[in-house]
């Protein structure tokens, strides 16, 4: 009997293409046009600074939203406050002073940013400098409405908010040991997220010291003397370990404060901080070593961890063109991917110091995952203003044009953070208050389910908070430091939302 020819014998050529059709429809998604492929979750953001053109008009703001567009990124940092302004009308820090901003009474920067940005489905973050309030050369210094006029350098005792040297000159910037200072950040953080709720995120910048000397305001350092029983006329030098803890725990207040304040206004919101990473010493993971826990003392990696911080993004300013500052990139890329804690870290590029080359090399560094399958949440730009060295309008269309050829080929949408959208945890704040008093100091014990859970230290001004705690109903212990004591019930927690007491 005469056998059939099959289709390898009869038609070997019709075969091969047949075979070479599978594998292309079943290849990685990697091996198909970027047109195809479903959008990432990846944030790509660029920081726009108000030093420089980009969003003093209307023009202005539709050429940085297209340019955004066109470079396949989605996410704006916009800077909001400098020293103390407001690059934004319904505030009450003085609009900003700079004659290049276009009339208050024709354009509001902010307003139009987010709504033309949302139409194009671009996320937009106020960008706020928190520390740095007050410069001598500031158009703003003596305006009514500036908080360094009445509690700035000049002023005196408790009314002064600012910071000094261990050399006791006085610096402008707002000292986190001081209460007051605290309180004003927490007003304006509530106070901007009320007039503009369409706002997907808030990012902070200069939350921290400005080094070893600097955190000497009165206030704080008799705060501290008492509270580690010392004469509180006494000056703790700039390396005495317990007088870098203190400023520490003062830097993370605030920020466990103002984002728990920042929630409780929008739980959709998103919190970030421009983090310090300077040097190399993130190559080795002994992060008590690094500039910012020992000199500035910003302890970011501990903030995502307790979740303070819904992702930090370290600014990872390294020149590719130098073997050693290239290394030190390198060494902060692996740090990140180990120390995200329960949230996230977006790499910020020194795009300033790069070519369009050098900013690519070190975005797909940024983005690739090491062999446990742990990368970074995305990129940000410093800045849109100067996305590469000697830039001008053509070259940094051309810049977004690269980008959006490269590293940016297949679209991204800014990620949904899980702790946001589906959480699991709740957030608890308040204040202290035994016998009717407000109670500085006091331990807030907390039990769930009628098991203990957690102590916590009330603030200055009696102010205590926590993060991610396990939904369900709490009775708070409230314990004087002389020993008083005073019992709260009733008190519950749920996910994803602000329990304010």
């Amino acid at each position: 009997m005469r056998a059939f020819p099959t289709l390898r014998s009869r038609y070997p050529a019709l075969l091969l293409i047949t075979l070479l059709l599978l594998a292309a429809l079943l290849a990685p998604s990697a091996s198909r046009p970027a047109a195809a492929q479903a959008p990432l979750a990846q944030l790509r953001a660029f920081w726009v600074d108000n030093l420089n053109p980009g969003f003093y008009n209307h023009p202005q703001v539709d050429e940085l939203v297209e340019n955004v567009v066109r470079a396949g990124a989605n996410t704006i940092f916009v800077q909001a406050r400098r020293h103390g302004d407001a690059w934004y009308n319904r505030a009450f820090e003085p609009r900003g002073a700079d004659p290049r901003l276009a009339p208050a009474h024709e354009f509001d920067p902010l307003e139009y940013l987010i709504e033309k940005a949302h139409s194009r489905g671009v996320q937009v973050h106020a960008w706020l400098v928190i520390s740095v309030t007050c410069r001598p050369s500031d158009r703003l210094w003596n305006h009514p409405q500036h908080v360094c006029t009445a509690h700035g350098p000049r002023a005196s005792g408790a009314e002064r908010w600012t910071t000094a040297t261990y050399g006791g000159v006085q610096v402008g910037d707002l000292d986190f040991g001081h209460p007051a200072s605290i309180n004003y950040l927490e007003r304006l953080v509530q106070h901007l997220l009320r007039a503009y709720p369409a706002l997907d995120g808030i990012h902070w910048d200069y939350i921290r010291f400005a080094g070893k000397e600097y955190g000497y305001n009165q206030v704080s350092v008799e705060r501290f003397n008492q509270a580690h029983g010392r004469p509180l006329d006494s000056r703790p030098a700039p390396d005495d370990p317990a007088w870098s803890q203190w400023r520490r725990d003062r830097v993370s207040e605030l920020a466990r404060r103002l984002y728990l304040r920042a929630k409780a206004e929008n739980p959709a919101i998103q919190v970030s901080a421009a983090t310090i990473a300077w040097g190399g010493l993130g190559n080795n993971g002994e992060w008590w070593r690094s500039a910012a826990y020992d000199r500035v003392f910003q302890d970011w990696p501990a903030w995502l961890e307790e979740g303070i911080l819904d992702f930090a993004v370290p600014m990872y300013y390294f020149a590719e063109g130098d073997p050693r500052s290239r290394d030190w990139y390198d060494g902060w890329l692996r740090f990140s991917r180990e120390r995200a804690g329960r949230r996230a870290i977006v790499a910020g590029i020194g795009a300033w110091l790069n070519t369009p080359e050098q900013n690519v090399s070190q975005v797909q560094r940024a983005l690739a995952t090491d062999e446990r399958g742990r990368g970074t949440a995305g990129v940000a730009f410093f800045s849109y203003a100067n996305p590469i060295g000697g830039t001008n309008d053509e070259a940094r269309r051309a810049f977004m044009d690269q980008l959006r050829a490269t590293v940016f080929a297949q679209p991204a949408v800014a990620p949904a953070w899980p702790w946001i959208v589906a959480p699991t945890g709740g957030h608890l704040q308040g204040i202290a208050v035994v016998d009717g008093q407000v109670a500085p100091g006091a331990k807030v014990t907390l039990f769930h389910n009628g098991a203990w859970l957690r102590d916590l230290t009330a603030a200055g001004d009696g102010w205590f908070g926590a993060v991610e705690l396990p939904p369900g109903r709490y009775i708070l212990a409230f314990t004087h430091p002389d020993g008083r004591q005073t019992w709260r019930e009733g008190v519950v927690v749920q996910p994803g939302l602000v329990t304010s007491l």
